[in-house]
């Protein structure tokens, strides 16, 4: 057994350091630290290398919250989504590069944060932005123990993302400049990404990745690519799947999205979650039934405490499925599970105050990582031309958001927690302005109404609905799924505030899969909508309107032409990522926000709501994030550190 960690540089020499995580060799040149490995006796037994021989030369370093922690015991939560898992998503999750937590910017804002090392252990940036060199940590490894190279970043790119059968349209970040980014492998463990124009966002870009962005183990997934394994062995498990031989390509990306992210929060769309292996602190190892998975410590995590101690610091991971929110409720109430920090509501939160203290647990309520974690908005790109010309006027946008009783959501769905905003920049930020905030945001009815008269929306004869210029009834379905928990109420208010104004509303929950698969139709959805995170803007298209996405990504090639005023956003949003000047990047972002503002594309309710902590009492490095004020998520993407204290 290795022998334990000793840490000879005064602990009060860590403590000045930023929060966040560091490569060894910085770590000790800044603290003085004598650094001795250790790992977990849970491994003790398995024939496995030492822990010396399983971490890379330069293990990444993590500045524990409050104390290093102790081995041992289960970690268990408890999940009604069984195609999908949040908790495995940050839980059990590490990135490219990381952004450094701190009450400022709270690792989601990446504009001007400060980046740390993850995966990657350094980064360099040509003087005008247009290429960047990463180097893996020599001697990283997968879960399974095959070393992770620049092999696996060739075949990310060439076998995959330049696979046109995988990857029939390259992502935009990848195509940055109208030409596919060029790759070069410099040796084992660097490699370089060159863009046909300046990309001065990318960086912080790459800060909220995973592992499979730029690489993927090619040594596991070649024996589901056809050009390395013959397609006899391979149609047996599409078909598995459900898939047809000439849905190779399809079958492929089912599972293969970001690598084998997909198997790290969606077990169940991965052939093999068992055997696929991954850079994350815990990997599944069984299944007892459908929809409940059994994890343990990845022997090879590539992170260490400050005395040498192999993170994660807990063995096992417990994922309980159950049916609903209300089985989920009962559990956390009766100490049935460890942690919760998703899809919990507000509503239930003086239910889980009242039984803190004998069921053992305390309730946080930290900031939520979304500034608005309920906005409405139709689909913008519907195929029926009537609708999408409805849908696209901006007074129709106008006319929802006054017809809605923000005081009402305010009250009832926030229990008065947060502030009534429209979607809207971070106050404090320096193009923020207060109207972007009270844009639209009065409950008036009467304007609405006058707002549809004047778009030549005409009543029905017994004034109950209105009309759409070719004479059908406006009705569209409220379509959703419970993307967070404001979504089940925040979907009943709505249909209720839109009788008033004569718009037809339906509700209807579906699966999440549905969900994202009926992107033509026409419909009302509801949403969050991120802080300060500019991968998709303010307008948030990836989900309002996915065929100007397709159009932008494709460049012009498929999905529909945006108007005028949205077209002008995605051309903002270029600037915004290639731009590496502050005074130019405020501008573009004050001109984003007042597009915001004028033309509604999501419409907002109520911004800094918080979002609630459940966790148990005996758990350590997790109280503190109260007093630093980080984002719920945050202190869940931090979880490898987390011990039990008894």
């Amino acid at each position: 057994m290795a022998a334990t960690g000793v840490l000879l540089a005064p602990l009060w020499l860590a403590a000045q350091l930023p929060p966040g995580q560091y490569n060894m060799d910085d770590y000790v040149g800044q603290t003085g630290a004598s650094i001795t490995f250790s790992d977990s006796p849970y491994l003790a037994g398995r024939g496995l290398p030492p822990v010396e021989e399983r971490l890379p030369k330069n293990p990444l370093v993590m500045q524990t919250w409050e104390a290093n922690g102790k081995y041992g015991g289960t970690l268990t939560w408890t999940e009604y989504t069984i195609d999908h898992d949040v908790y495995l998503r940050h839980l059990n999750a590490v990135k490219l590069l990381e952004i450094a937590p701190s009450a400022s910017n709270h690792r989601y804002d990446y504009l001007g944060a400060t980046i740390q090392p993850s995966i990657l252990e350094t980064w360099e940036q040509s003087g005008d932005a247009s290429e960047f060199t990463f180097r893996i940590r020599e001697g990283l490894k997968w879960s399974d123990g095959a070393p992770v190279t620049t092999d696996d970043v060739r075949y990310a790119f060439e076998d995959v993302y330049f696979n046109e059968e995988i990857t029939p349209t390259l992502p935009r970040w990848a195509n940055w400049g109208g030409e596919p980014v060029q790759v070069s492998i410099v040796d084992d463990y660097s490699f370089s990404l060159k863009f046909a124009k300046p990309y001065g966002l990318f960086l912080g870009q790459v800060s909220q990745q995973p592992a499979g962005y730029f690489m993927r183990p090619s040594h596991y997934m070649k024996q589901y690519h056809k050009d390395y394994t013959d397609m006899a062995d391979i149609v047996p498990v599409m078909k598995e799947q459900g898939y047809d031989e000439a849905e190779w390509g399809t079958f492929y990306t089912s599972f293969a999205v970001g690598g084998t992210d997909a198997a790290n929060h969606i077990p169940t769309r991965f052939p093999n979650a068992i055997e696929a292996p991954s850079l994350h602190p815990w990997h599944v190892i069984e299944e007892p039934n459908p929809g409940e998975f059994i994890l343990e410590r990845n022997p090879y995590f590539f992170k260490i405490d400050p005395i040498g101690q192999q993170l994660p610091y807990i063995d096992r991971a417990h994922r309980v499925f159950v049916n609903n929110l209300e089985v989920m409720n009962a559990k956390v109430v009766a100490g049935e599970t460890d942690v919760q920090f998703q899809f919990i509501r507000l509503g239930d939160v003086p239910v889980f105050k009242s039984q803190e203290a004998d069921a053992g647990y305390r309730t946080m309520l930290l900031p939520a990582w979304q500034q608005q974690v309920l906005v409405y908005f139709p689909n913008l790109t519907p195929a029926d031309p009537v609708y999408a010309a409805v849908t696209q006027d901006k007074r129709f946008r106008q006319a929802i958001s006054m017809a809605i009783d923000r005081k009402e959501i305010r009250r009832s769905v926030f229990l008065d927690f947060g502030r009534i905003a429209q979607v809207s920049p971070p106050r404090g930020v320096d193009f923020w302005k207060p109207h972007m905030d009270t844009a639209y945001v009065e409950y008036d009815v009467d304007a609405a109404n006058a707002l549809l008269d004047e778009m030549g929306l005409e009543w029905d004869d017994r004034r109950q609905y209105r009309l759409l210029p070719d004479g059908r009834r406006l009705s569209i379905p409220f379509m959703y799924y419970e993307v967070t928990p404001t979504a089940t109420p925040g979907a009943e208010l709505f249909a209720e505030y839109m009788g008033p104004i004569g718009i037809d509303t339906q509700i209807k929950q579906v699966d999440g899969r549905l969900w994202w698969a009926s992107d033509s139709e026409p419909r009302f959805s509801n949403w969050w909508n991120p802080t300060m995170n500019f991968t998709f803007g303010p307008m948030k298209f990836n989900v309002a309107g996915r065929a100007w996405n397709a159009w932008y990504n494709s460049g012009g090639e498929s999905g529909m032409e945006p108007p005028p005023e949205a077209k002008r956003l995605y051309e903002l949003r270029e600037i915004l990522y290639s731009t590496g000047d502050a005074d130019e990047r405020r501008e573009v972002l004050t001109e984003m926000w007042e597009n915001q503002a004028e033309n509604l594309w999501v419409i907002g309710v109520v911004a800094e709501a918080p979002g609630p902590f459940i966790y148990d009492v005996n758990l350590g490095n997790v109280g503190v994030a109260e007093e630093r004020g980080y984002y719920s998520v945050v202190v869940g993407e931090a979880g490898e550190q987390w011990f039990w204290k008894n």
